[in-house]
C-alpha cells in the first residue's frame, strides 16, 4: 500500500524516498492540499505500468481475449508448453585432455 505524504515533506525528504523506493519498493503517494497529485514508485513497476498501457491501446479486444482463456482454463480446456526435451539439459563436458586419478583405498 502507498504512503501518503505531503508535497512539503516530500521536498524535504526527497532523497530519502527515493532511496526508500529504490531499495525497499515502497511506494508513496504526494499530497497538495489533501488531494493526490503524485506518486513516487519504482522505475520497475512505472515500465510494468507503460507496458500494461501498451498492451491495451495496441490489443483493443486484449480483455475478451483474457476473459475467454479464464473461462477455457475454468473448464480444464488449455495446454500445457513444456520445453524441448533436450532445451534444459547441460551440455556434456569435454574430458579428452584430462588425466583422471583413481586413488586406491
Amino acid at each position: 500500500m502507498a504512503q501518503l505524504i505531503s508535497i512539503t515533506e516530500a521536498k524535504q525528504r526527497l532523497l530519502e524516498l527515493a532511496r526508500r523506493n529504490e531499495d525497499l519498493g515502497e511506494t508513496f503517494v504526494i499530497l497538495r492540499d489533501a488531494r493526490p497529485v503524485s506518486a513516487l514508485l519504482p522505475f520497475d513497476e512505472y515500465e510494468a505500468l507503460l507496458e500494461t498501457l501498451d498492451i491495451l491501446e495496441t490489443e483493443p479486444d486484449i480483455a475478451k481475449k483474457l476473459h475467454a482463456a479464464q473461462k477455457a482454463m475454468a473448464k480444464g480446456e488449455y495446454t500445457i508448453w513444456l520445453p524441448e526435451k533436450n532445451a534444459t539439459k547441460e551440455p556434456k563436458r569435454s574430458t579428452r585432455g584430462r588425466k583422471h586419478a583413481r586413488r586406491k583405498a
